[in-house]
């Protein structure tokens, strides 16, 4: 079984998302929605019987 996890962002602005599956080192990606007409949306799978940790912020003005 897969869990679907959405983060999204628009407009000009951007947030820090940190993705950590069981014991494994986190891996952090800045999404944008800056010059898109419709909000960026990232998906995030989280598998039955593993530990998904997903931390999102601070969000911030996305200056270019």
């Amino acid at each position: 079984m897969t869990i679907s996890i959405k983060v999204s962002v628009n407009g000009n602005y951007k947030v820090p998302v940190t993705t950590k599956y069981d014991d494994n080192e986190p891996t952090t990606e800045v999404i944008s929605g800056r010059g898109l007409n419709s909000p960026f949306v990232k998906d995030i799978p989280a598998y039955h019987g593993k530990i998904t940790t997903v931390t999102v912020g601070p969000e911030e003005e996305d200056k270019g």
